[in-house]
């Protein structure tokens, strides 16, 4: 695992209020602009899922964001992000805004209460930290499920982080 002292998960369970101010510990939600640069990036994917270029475009505005957001399960003392058995194996899923984490959650069946504790993962860390999560028998990382959906194999994660912020620009 990575250092999580100072750049692990923060725990929070509270929304962002309709001002947009958020709670003490609860990061502030990603600009409009950044989650439509985000968006447009996922429906290329979708849309070219074997053009490297496309996929790089995606990558790099899911590690432009500051935070990756997480469905926490355990203490918040010893917080897990969430995760599935697929086809594919054990998969976490990340999140860009804590709408989509709390939409997903209840998606998968997660209790109101269960679907409203996410955990805050500032980047580039976030990569290494569930990166570290291979050891434990997981395969990928989802983000953005359902929606966008895009997967990486974890270990393509630390890697990716690397490449972008080696090569700022695409």
């Amino acid at each position: 695992m990575s250092d999580t002292e100072s750049t692990g998960p923060d725990v929070f369970a509270d929304g962002v209020p309709a001002e947009g101010v958020p709670p003490e510990g609860v990061p502030a939600e990603p600009a409009p602009e950044t989650i439509a640069e985000l968006d447009d990036a996922a429906a290329a994917s979708k849309a070219s899922p074997a053009d490297a270029a496309v996929q790089e475009r995606l990558w790099r505005a899911a590690f432009a964001l500051d935070r990756w957001l997480f469905i926490a399960r355990g203490s918040d003392d010893e917080p897990t992000p969430f995760a599935l058995r697929s086809d594919e194996g054990a998969v976490i899923f990340a999140f860009s805004t804590a709408d989509r984490a709390h939409e997903a959650a209840l998606g998968f069946g997660l209790s109101e209460d269960e679907a409203s504790r996410l955990l805050a993962v500032p980047l580039p860390s976030a990569a290494a930290w569930v990166a570290s999560y291979a050891e434990a028998g997981v395969e990928a990382m989802v983000f953005d499920a359902p929606g966008n959906g895009a997967m990486a194999p974890l270990s393509n994660l630390a890697a990716m982080a690397v490449y972008i912020s080696q090569n700022p620009t695409a």
